[in-house]
Formats: structure tokens, C-alpha cells, sequence
């Protein structure tokens, strides 16, 4: 486990769990929200985005938290060595149904 990609549902415990991933094993974490959004929730320059996933893609080692955007998840999950999809609607719907 060299590369790793969480994504999933908004609220569902990607960050904690890739804070906790990152401890654990060493790997620099980065999270997209902080990558894609300056303070204030203004958006960065798509382009901006774009460059500095593609730096961190080419690294040896990581963890990637969020989805950011559908132009760059591919090729995220492409290059991971590890998935952590986290869908917290089937266990809330597994949870209620019981």
C-alpha cells in the first residue's frame, strides 16, 4: 500500500479515516477539498487544480482524500494501488431495515 485514493459519500468519515490512514503508514496525506478551495470556499483556477493533482499523482507515495473532479478521478484511481470507497448509505440502510 504505496498509493492510496479515499473517496465516498459527503460526511461519511473519509477524513478521519485518512488522517488515521496516514499515521498508521507514513504516507503524506492530501486532501483535495484543500487543494481545490482556498479559504473561504473560493474555487482555485481548474488548470491550478489539474497541475498539482498530476504532481502528486507522479510521487512514490500517498494518500488522496475526496473525489475533486470527474476529469481527474479517473486518473487518480487509476494510478492507486489501494481503493477506500466509504458508502455510508448502506450501512444507515442496513442499520434502519434491521
Amino acid at each position: 500500500m504505496k498509493k492510496v485514493a479515499v473517496f465516498g459519500n459527503t460526511g461519511g468519515g473519509k477524513s478521519t479515516l485518512s488522517k488515521r490512514l496516514s499515521e498508521i503508514t507514513g504516507l503524506p496525506l492530501h486532501i483535495l477539498d484543500k487543494i481545490q478551495y482556498q479559504s473561504g470556499g473560493i474555487e482555485v483556477p481548474h488548470e491550478e487544480y489539474k497541475h498539482t493533482h498530476e504532481k502528486i499523482l507522479v510521487t512514490d507515495h500517498w494518500i488522496i482524500d475526496g473525489f475533486g473532479s470527474i476529469e481527474t478521478v479517473w486518473l487518480r484511481l487509476n494510478e492507486a494501488d489501494t481503493l477506500v470507497f466509504i458508502d455510508t448509505t448502506a450501512i444507515c440502510a442496513f442499520l434502519v431495515g434491521d
